[in-house]
């Protein structure tokens, strides 16, 4: 994974309003965390960010460029957790998390299916995907974007786990190999679609009569 360089300042103020202001400057709190130290108080450049990727995704291996007690430093350090505002379409919070290059470290990397599976083309089966996610350790420098599974030779009934995933150089994957990731399920008929229809019309009256006696106990009360 490519490394990046971002430039960032230590934030003397944290809480309070502070932040809300921070982004209507343009500018982005994030924080630092490094085992066995406390964490730094972070301030980013949202211009920056966006010209140098267009968007920071998590898991990314990045190099902080911080200056501390009148020291320029470069920490290297992986993306954690990106808070976003997804009504409004804008990054709220960004945690690092400090590592060593040399050292490897635990991450959660996202599946995704490539290729069209023959039972959904030929046959009408339905792709379904189980496990979005998997659990990886490896070298920083080694940390895939993405994991990619090759879904079309997947016929109606089959099904693909965690240890038919090719091996990837560098990367040990940990999360259980029996887990599914794909299934190939048959088409549904016009029989199963009308009784999940009224399956879901019963539950939603259902639901609605079990609001309304919870009214009605309210109102008694």
């Amino acid at each position: 994974m490519a490394q990046l360089t971002l430039e960032v300042t230590v934030r003397p103020e944290i809480g309070g309003g502070r932040p809300r202001r921070l982004r209507r400057a343009g500018l982005l709190p994030g924080v630092l965390y490094s085992r066995g130290e406390e964490p730094i108080p972070l301030t980013l450049d949202q211009a920056h960010i966006k010209k140098a990727t267009g968007r920071l995704r998590e898991n990314q291996i990045v190099s902080l460029e911080i200056e501390l007690e009148g020291k320029k430093l470069k920490k290297p350090a992986i993306v954690k957790d990106i808070q976003v505002d997804y009504l409004a379409g804008v990054v709220l919070h960004i945690d690092f998390q400090q590592i060593s290059l040399d050292k490897k470290l635990t991450a959660t990397v996202p599946i995704i299916p490539i290729g069209e599976a023959i039972g959904v083309t030929r046959d009408g089966g339905i792709l379904e995907h189980i496990l979005r996610e998997v659990e990886i350790t490896c070298l920083p420098t080694n940390l895939p974007e993405v994991i990619e599974v090759d879904v079309s030779a997947l016929g109606i009934g089959d099904t693909i786990h965690i240890e038919d995933i090719p091996a990837i150089d560098g990367v040990t994957v940990l999360t259980k190999p029996t887990l599914s990731i794909f299934a190939l399920a048959a088409p549904i008929t016009e029989e199963e679609a009308a009784a999940e229809e009224v399956e879901e019309a019963e539950a939603g009256e259902g639901e609605a009569e079990e609001e309304a006696e919870g009214e009605d106990a309210k109102t008694e009360d």
